[in-house]
């Protein structure tokens, strides 16, 4: 019994773990008019979407470039690696950020200080690319959430059948303590967990 009761605990771990399966990182939501942020792991392209925004609207009101730079990231307070609520457009506009979304608003940024012209124009055509990215993943989410509850059903169901089998079945376990029962549950198990990890890897990666 004890090596039944051993491989009981080993496949309810398996479909416990299976079933914490996360969900892609939420997409970072996008600042309110006082620049406030739900948490998220790191901004996306809708919250970097609003700062490209307001540093227009400021550099359209009549403010300086440098001005409107200040203005909007004390306000907004991203949370970048290079646009911080401490930077200067000086900073900003001699770094790199290995962030895409930041990348694009460094760029953007940028080009509107070396070019000049109509700045507004350049910082809202950047506003807008970042929020057809942000477009495209939270498609991606969606669609991929038949996928991952596809891949929690083909998970689950095969350690949850095994489990019930162990408990109800006397000639199953008869046949899982012996060594080609136990080296074939083993096995099994490992490789429902290696199948888990592989849909996990390839549906997380399509939805962001």
């Amino acid at each position: 019994m004890s090596a039944v009761l051993t491989v009981t605990v080993v496949l309810l771990a398996a479909l416990a773990l299976a079933l914490r399966w996360r969900p892609p990182p939420a997409l970072a939501t996008r600042a309110g008019p006082e620049g406030s942020t739900r948490p998220s792991a790191r901004p996306g392209p809708d919250e970097w979407s609003v700062v490209l925004d307001a540093i227009a609207s400021e550099v359209r009101a009549g403010s300086s470039l440098t001005n409107a730079f200040r203005t909007t990231v004390t306000r907004c307070s991203p949370r970048g690696k290079v646009v911080t609520p401490q930077s200067t457009l000086a900073d900003v506009v001699a770094r790199s950020s290995t962030d895409p979304h930041e990348a694009l608003v460094i760029q953007c940024v940028s080009a509107a200080a070396a070019l000049g012209g109509p700045m507004s124009a350049t910082l809202h055509a950047g506003a807008g690319v970042l929020r057809q990215r942000a477009a495209v993943r939270a498609e991606a989410a969606v669609h991929s959430a038949q996928a991952r509850l596809s891949a929690r059903v083909l998970t689950g169901v095969p350690l949850m059948f095994a489990a019930w089998s162990l408990l109800a079945s006397r000639s199953f376990r008869a046949a899982l303590v012996s060594p080609p029962g136990a080296a074939s549950a083993a096995a099994g198990v490992a490789l429902n967990l290696c199948g888990w990890w592989w849909m996990r890897r390839i549906v997380d990666r399509a939805a962001t």
